[in-house]
């Protein structure tokens, strides 16, 4: 009989979600190192664990299932059966079902799963290892090989032998990792995401008053005020400035999580995704340990699911296919993250085949993406930036994984949505690099300020690349749109005063200057570049609504106010970048 007791129900589903999060990559871990005692009765001791709360509180399948599981492990740990990819294949799937019924007690609804396929399959374990025989210890086609935690290579497994991230390895003993886990989870408290909006907004408003009183500061200073008064407010005022910016840091860094969260999602993933394409892959994970927002990394998940399907259907070539160009089997696929500033940038690399720029070429001609005259001015980067456009596709078949042409275009449509940019390289033959710049928040960011006409507007500086300074004969009009060459790309280029119907005071006047600012922007894939009359400065500012009223205003994504009190309003550049 299940006990209805919403509090017990709520720790049993909090900590067997935790042992469910890691169990996946323990088992793949066991996979690629069948000789790992310490990885094999941790997986023994979460399903126990799974499977004794499951027995309390009267969840019979859970149960069921548990057991038999727990009969296949005990034959491994004992040597009766062998770690082959067949057996792991029931045991992965054992899990995926054990995450089926768990998802049914969150929910409430308690009906019945049918077990009879996967408990055939769990008690039909013995007779698959025999066949297979002991000779498939150590060199199996598991679809990810030479392989530990998280994609990190084992000490004993052929490869690339490198452990990009900085943490113990196997040899200090399944204890003491166990123990930091532990450590880690004694310190963690969970925060109603509610409650840390309402901070956030909080110390938005005091963003806003300290940089009012930065402005008056900066007012006094010029004035023949007392010298003292003056040298107090001056005081007081980079107080605030650094009491209010360490809290501000405070209270984001409760909103941060590790990429970890997700990263450790992917080995399965790959594992599954390798098999099903009959390839090799050598998955590797750094920086997993990079906090970025929640807000933004609850969204990151399917673009980087997107961006490893097509480095292993794309990407990787087939395992004779890479023997004949001398590489070896499995091909490598790295996932890594970093913080820089005030960004996080995180990289897919594959050394697969690279992208076929004349193949790309010709798809996009075919399906008349582009003009031939258009093709003349593009580098050979412009062509590759075509991928990202919605259906395209350099697949002959489609297939389960790809050729329909959505994956990439749902990868610039998340990314543009984070407010992040793409960045795109490839070598033919020698692989593909994808790195994304995501801002750290949010919420309160970093603006370009510029003056168009007499009016302020704040560029968001997650999407500033760099600002450059145009001769006006360098601009150039092609198909009645202005734009200039800038390291070998042709970078169209909107003037703010013609987007948001206002006349530049410099037009048509006599002193009108030989060249133009020009702010180059990039939202996902695609960089243009904005022209202004001033560069006024960087700014911190906390992004308003505009209300229902102004809600659908083109162009602009809200408003802030600055330290002189004033409205200032925030462009667009995502809503822009449709427009190029």
């Amino acid at each position: 009989m299940i006990i209805d007791d919403p509090e017990l129900r709520q720790e049993f589903l909090t900590e067997t979600t935790e042992i469910l999060e890691h169990l996946d990559n323990d088992l793949i871990d066991l996979e690629s190192d069948p000789e790992n005692r310490d990885v094999l009765n941790r997986i023994f001791r979460s399903v126990h664990t799974i499977k004794g709360t499951s027995g309390f509180l009267g969840f019979e399948q859970l149960v069921e299932l548990g057991h038999a599981a727990e009969d296949v492990l005990d034959r491994l740990r004992k040597g009766v059966s062998a770690v082959t990819p067949e057996v792991m294949d029931v045991l992965l799937d054992t899990n995926d079902t054990i995450k089926v019924l768990v998802n049914q007690v969150h929910a409430g609804k308690f009906r019945p799963v049918d077990l009879n396929e996967i408990m055939s399959r769990l008690n039909g374990v013995d007779s698959v290892t025999a066949a297979m025989g002991t000779a498939s210890e150590g060199k199996r086609d598991s679809g990810i090989s030479g392989k530990g935690k998280n994609g990190r290579q084992a000490p004993e497994s052929r490869g690339i032998g490198k452990d990009l991230r900085k943490r113990t390895g196997p040899s200090a003993g399944g204890g003491a990792k166990n123990a930091g886990l532990d450590a880690r989870a004694a310190s963690t408290v969970r925060i109603d995401v509610n409650r840390l909006e309402d901070m956030m907004n909080l110390v938005g408003e005091l963003v806003l008053e300290r940089n009012k009183l930065l402005q008056i500061n900066r007012d006094i200073q010029g004035s023949d005020l007392n010298e003292n008064c003056a040298e107090n407010i001056a005081e007081v005022a980079e107080k605030i400035n650094f009491i209010t910016s360490e809290l501000q840091l405070a209270v984001m860094r409760t909103r941060m999580i590790p990429l970890e969260r997700i990263f450790r999602k992917f080995p399965r993933v790959v594992r599954d995704m390798a098999r099903e394409r009959k390839k090799e892959v050598e998955f590797l994970i750094a920086g997993g340990d990079t906090e970025l927002d929640k807000t933004i990394v609850d969204q990151l998940g399917d673009s980087l699911i997107h961006l490893l399907r097509n480095a292993i259907d794309h990407g990787l070539e087939t395992p004779e296919c890479r023997i004949r160009s001398g590489k070896s089997r499995a091909g490598r696929i790295v996932l890594k993250a970093s913080q820089e500033g005030n960004h996080i940038l995180i990289r897919i690399e594959d050394d697969g085949r690279g992208i076929d720029i004349e193949k790309v070429e010709t798809r996009a001609l075919e399906r008349e993406m582009i003009t031939k005259a258009q093709r003349e001015l593009m580098s050979p980067g412009d062509v590759m930036q075509l991928i990202f456009e919605p259906g395209f596709s350099t697949a002959d078949e489609i297939s389960d994984l790809s050729g329909r042409g959505v994956g990439m275009d749902v990868v610039k449509t998340n990314i543009r949505k984070l407010n992040g940019m793409i960045e795109l390289k490839s070598e033919p033959g020698a692989g593909t690099e994808i790195k994304l710049k995501l801002p750290l928040t949010l919420a309160v960011s970093h603006a370009l300020l510029v003056e168009v006409t007499e009016e302020i507007y704040a560029i968001p500086l997650s999407s500033v690349i760099e600002t450059l300074r145009v001769d006006r004969e360098e601009i150039q009009t092609i198909e009645r749109r202005e734009v200039i060459r800038h390291r070998d790309s042709v970078i169209p280029l909107i003037r703010l005063d013609t987007l948001f119907g206002i006349r530049s005071v410099r037009a048509g006047t006599a002193s009108r200057p030989l060249f133009e600012y020009v702010v180059l922007v990039g939202v996902a894939e695609k960089r243009f570049g904005l022209i202004v009359d001033r560069l006024l400065g960087q700014e911190e500012i906390v992004i308003k609504s505009l209300g229902d009223y102004l809600a659908n205003t083109g162009g602009v994504a809200g408003g802030t106010i600055t330290g002189d009190g004033r409205v200032r309003l925030i462009v667009d550049c995502g809503t822009i970048a449709d427009w190029v």
